[in-house]
Order: C-alpha cells, then structure tokens, then sequence
C-alpha cells in the first residue's frame, strides 16, 4: 500500500514536470500578476488625474456661458428702453427694485452684482459676478452723442475678489435712441 496520496507516481514523476506541456498546468507567475497590477494602477492613475482638469474646464465654461448671459439682459434690458428713455434707463433688478438710472448721453460707470443664477441684484453680499456698465459717449461713425452711446458691459467673477484675481469679459454694443 502506497504510504502517500500520489498512488504509484514515481518520484521524478512528483518533482519534475516538463515544460514543453505533458501534465502542466497554465498559470500565471507572481510576476506577472504583479506587473499587470502595476500597469492597471498606472492607467487608473492616470484616469483619475484628469478628473481636476475636467472639473475645472466645465466651471470655466459655466462661468463664461452665465457671464454672456447676464451682459444679454443687461444689454436687452439698456435696448428696449433706449427709444423713449436715452437719458434715464433704468435697469429692473431680479427683485423688482429700480436700479441706478443709466445716462446714455454721458460717460459713465455704473456697478451691478449679479448671483449664481445669473439675478442682478445691488448687494454684493451673495454676489458671485461683478457687473459694471461703461458707457462712452463719443461713438465711431455717430456725430450726436444724444442719440447713440458705446456701452461695454464688464462681467467679471468672483464678484468680491481683487481686481488682480478676477476673470472679466466684456461685451460691446453701440445702443441708438433710434
């Protein structure tokens, strides 16, 4: 009776297995197992590392798309009432109060914030956009500063940074009395 579970195996039989195939089993070496891990690390690193750059990008955007947004309804805002009201255009803020009154015939400077949502409001408390109104009297091709203006709608972001640290676009527009 054979003193081991091999049966009738021989010895060389038990510790020596051929490599050209015969009774061996494929398997993969702890080396290869570790150099496959580390590749895998390496691309998941890789992906994971993106994902800042890709977060920040779809902020930026959100920022620039929201600040033409907000320069439309001001300027739309300026248009509309420009006919009837060239010397006294009077922004409406999101809550419904007046703001300051706008003097198209005039340079001048006029401060708004606006909130994440794109409302224009006069407080900077919960402001994330700082709008500021340029409007320039002595317009290209017009000879009477009483009926055309040249109005540069500032938005910059965040509202309450330094100047140094903002992002700002401005939009351009020559607003007619006619």
């Amino acid at each position: 009776m054979p003193c081991c579970s091999h049966g009738t195996a021989s010895r060389q039989k038990i510790f020596y297995r051929p490599q050209g195939g015969g009774d061996r089993q494929a398997a993969f070496s702890l080396l290869e197992v570790v150099i496959a891990l580390g590749v895998i690390t390496v691309g998941i690193v890789g992906i994971l590392a993106v994902f800042p750059t890709a977060l920040q990008t779809g902020h930026s955007a959100q920022n620039e798309t929201r600040a033409a947004h907000v320069a439309q309804s001001v300027f739309g805002s300026l248009v509309a009432q420009a006919p009837s009201q060239f010397s006294s255009v009077q922004i409406r803020l999101s809550d419904g109060t007046p703001a300051p009154v706008i003097n198209l015939t005039t340079t001048a400077s006029y401060p708004l914030y606006a909130d994440n949502d794109g409302r224009l409001t006069n407080s900077a408390a919960n402001a994330s956009y700082l709008i500021t109104i340029y409007t320039n009297s002595s317009v290209p091709g017009f000879s009477d500063p009483a009926s055309a203006n040249q109005v540069t709608v500032r938005v910059a972001w965040p509202a309450n940074a330094p100047a140094a640290n903002q992002t700002f676009r401005d939009y351009v527009r020559i607003v007619s009395k006619y």
